[in-house]
């Protein structure tokens, strides 16, 4: 979400509506009234509760919906941020699932045009560390001097870059998308647990854009920004 709003004021052809956890129901109604298109990328993965994964990925989901109905009329095309985890038998997975459900029948009883990413593990700045993200934890801890934790360094990691995630979000407002689609992200980027650890590493040891064999070079590109995104936030403290 930060992420988004950042572009979208950057390029000055949006005017940005913000809705944070912070903000009441009502406020979402009145924002939603105001709207001509909703991106919707709030959720939870990891709760205190796991009562909060129906509350917060299904409610919010469920009361977007509500909403766009009760403005009759017109449409006000949706885009979600899900994830490749609602294909899994696991509670968050299944309250992702049940929250493209409501999107999908949202579509199918108003015509209200829907986006649905599946996402599989976004990496980038401002990502928070030790939280749903591999590569936050990674640069965290090694920008910060501390140990990193890895069970198997054989296990196959499925990547998509911020910033190529919002320049597709972008496309879609652009293009006043119509029906029910499901975007894909490209470029995805795979790479073993322990290749990437081992290259943020080497960002610290050589404290450049070092290139480790076989690893994409997009993605070394993009790593390291999103590596010295946590360099910074380290100097500053």
């Amino acid at each position: 979400g930060k992420n988004l709003s950042a572009r979208l004021n950057e390029s000055k052809e949006f005017s940005v509506l913000s809705f944070t956890r912070d903000d009441s129901s009502n406020t979402l109604q009145e924002k939603i009234k105001e709207s001509d298109a909703i991106v919707h990328l709030a959720g939870v993965n990891r709760p205190k509760n796991i009562s909060e994964f129906k509350t917060i990925n299904c409610g919010l989901t469920e009361s977007i919906c509500q909403l766009i109905r009760s403005e009759g009329t017109r449409d006000i095309p949706l885009i979600v941020a899900s994830s490749t985890q609602a294909k899994l038998d696991n509670p968050y997975g299944k309250s992702k699932y049940a929250a493209e459900v409501l999107v999908e029948e949202l579509f199918l009883g108003t015509g209200n045009p829907v986006a649905v990413y599946q996402l599989p593990s976004v990496f980038g700045r401002w990502c928070k560390p030790n939280y749903n993200s591999v590569v936050a934890t990674f640069c965290h801890n090694i920008t910060s001097g501390l140990p990193i934790k890895i069970n198997d360094p054989k296990t196959q990691l499925t990547l998509v870059y911020i910033d190529d995630v919002i320049t597709d979000i972008i496309r879609l407002l652009n293009n006043q998308f119509i029906g029910f689609s499901r975007p894909i992200i490209r470029p995805e980027y795979s790479i073993p647990l322990g290749d990437l650890a081992r290259q943020i590493e080497g960002f610290k040891e050589n404290r450049n854009t070092s290139f480790i064999e076989n690893i994409d070079k997009d993605f070394n590109s993009a790593l390291y920004s999103t590596y010295s995104s946590y360099l910074a936030s380290t100097n500053l403290k």
